[in-house]
């Protein structure tokens, strides 16, 4: 996977801004890559969604999140950035997590400020450790990465904004090669390029509020170098399954849905059935 995290360094040095959409299982980053991105994130809330079918709660354990990502890195070839939460304890853990993610294949990795369980900060007011703390661990989450192309993402969830700007201003200082900064309102999302003395990344929610109507290129100018959607295939899905199964539900059959869905010989074609058969062939399973 060292190709893929010289890429991503690559692609942040050379590209004005990268858009990474959020992949929360194999397929969906499969989607990404076969629309022609050439990076993707993940997203806690979208895995907390497709494992547990709960919203972002904090409860998925390390283990359980390696084992998808790594499902992820191995579905495709493209760098992912995932997310570390909050290393899942204190810097120790930290320092686990951030071996465990890398033998998992990512390319870069998120770590957040948030006190321990971490939660989605749309569903609960967050929470954030000492300024000191996370110092502490963006320090064992650089001394643990093995590839020192592997890129740190220091979030901050603090709730004031001269806090959080300090706070990604500190991080980036301490080891970070990017910072994520929540903005809470469009005011804030403009001012931080230039109050942040370090990469940007940010996060595109839908209907919140505080990015409607812009776009990708719109925040690439402003000055943010990573842009994802974490929620918005997640919740295109989750629509399209409702509305299959009340079809399927209703009329007792597929035909006819009203719905877009692709074709048999359309998705085995997404899922690469020719390698397989190609394998097949190499190993005399297709005699």
């Amino acid at each position: 996977m060292h190709h893929l995290r010289k890429r991503i360094r690559q692609l942040i040095a050379e590209r004005d801004y990268i858009v990474a959409p959020g992949a929360y299982d194999a397929l969906s980053a499969r989607a990404i890559e076969k629309a022609g991105f050439e990076a993707a994130g993940t997203t806690g809330y979208g895995l907390h969604g497709v494992i547990l079918g709960q919203p972002d709660t904090g409860l998925l354990t390390l283990s359980e999140e390696v084992n998808m990502i790594k499902h992820i890195c191995d579905a495709v070839d493209i760098p992912i950035l995932a997310d570390g939460e909050g290393g899942y304890g204190n810097a120790l853990n930290v320092y686990r997590t951030v071996q465990e993610y890398e033998r998992a294949g990512i390319a870069g990795l998120f770590l957040e400020d948030q006190q321990q369980p971490p939660n989605c900060p749309f569903i609960k007011k967050p929470e954030v450790i000492s300024k000191e703390e996370m110092v502490g661990k963006i320090h064992a989450a650089v001394d643990a990465r093995v590839d020192k192309d592997m890129i740190i993402v220091a979030r901050t969830d603090a709730t004031d904004f001269e806090d959080a700007v300090d706070r990604a201003n500190t991080y980036f200082e301490e080891g970070a090669d990017m910072v994520k900064v929540l903005p809470k309102t469009r005011e804030q999302l403009e001012k931080l390029p230039s109050l942040v003395k370090a990469p940007l990344h940010l996060g595109m929610f839908p209907d919140r509020g505080i990015n409607d109507g812009l776009t990708a290129d719109d925040c690439g100018k402003m000055g943010y170098k990573i842009i994802t959607f974490p929620l918005s295939a997640l919740f295109a899905q989750t629509y399209a399954l409702q509305h299959f199964f009340q079809y399927l539900k209703k009329y007792g059959t597929d035909e006819g849905y009203d719905g877009n869905k692709l074709a048999f010989e359309e998705y085995l074609d997404f899922v690469n059935v020719d390698r397989i058969r190609e394998m097949g062939d190499k190993y005399g399973l297709n005699k």
